[in-house]
């Protein structure tokens, strides 16, 4: 069972990559090149450092098998936005190796 605070996370990154997939078409034309800069850009990265506030906020207080596993879901979310520059790809590779170690980590 999906504790509240998963899914509650999970439906609020799904809800923040879907504004910033969407706005743009619900803006209209973003002919505006500071506009575009602004989604193209800049709202990757920003996501991206919500994402690692987070992980570093609760770091201190998990155990020693979800910090690894989290450090290395970071791990990977960064190379693979530095590699790729997709925010779906980065996202979804780093929450895959983050939930293999959990569940692959020897209890």
């Amino acid at each position: 069972m999906v504790s509240a605070e998963v899914l509650l996370a999970a439906v609020l990154m799904a809800g923040a990559t879907a504004v910033s997939r969407f706005l743009p078409f619900l803006l209209g034309d973003i002919g505006d090149p500071r506009l575009r800069r602004l989604f193209t850009e800049l709202f990757p990265p920003a996501i991206l450092a919500v994402l690692l506030v987070y992980f570093a906020w609760g770091a201190g207080t998990a155990s020693g098998p979800a910090r690894a596993a989290q450090a290395a879901g970071a791990l990977v979310t960064v190379l693979a936005h530095l590699g790729l520059r997709n925010l779906l790809l980065s996202v979804g590779a780093g929450t895959a190796v983050c939930m293999l170690v959990v569940n692959l980590w020897p209890q």
